[in-house]
């Protein structure tokens, strides 16, 4: 354990807390949205991508922390948080060609992700 880890993992851990609440308010935000039948704004669809922004800022958050080797509790936290990466562009890539409301799909995609934040957190492991 480097002197720089400590405060990594600080940082690791205050982003993850941070994604759920961020992706909790953005799935109620797009199924309000899409209960409306509403067009999502540009402000809703810029929000989608800093929460993926985010979820990568984690990942090479948690890779400094593997390079430190500190590593997760469980080896599912990676699927966690590669999953919470990916899910936004495959949700836009299964909605592409379908008649179904872009934004509910993405608030109940976000409210997903909410859920595999919980899970990464409960999986790293170390409080």
């Amino acid at each position: 354990m480097t002197v720089l880890s400590p405060g990594v993992l600080e940082l690791h851990k205050l982003i993850a807390n941070a994604l759920v609440l961020y992706f909790a308010l953005l799935g109620v935000w797009g199924v309000f949205i899409g209960v409306r039948r509403a067009r999502p704004s540009p402000a809703f669809r810029g929000a989608l991508f800093i929460g993926v922004a985010l979820g990568v800022v984690q990942a090479l958050v948690g890779s400094v922390l593997v390079a430190a080797d500190l590593r997760p509790g469980d080896n599912l936290h990676y699927l966690y948080g590669a999953s919470l990466i990916v899910t936004v562009p495959l949700v836009g890539s299964y909605i592409a060609d379908k008649k179904f409301s872009r934004p509910l799909a993405y608030g109940l995609a976000s409210l997903f992700m909410a859920g595999l934040a919980i899970r990464a957190i409960t999986t790293g492991g170390s409080g």
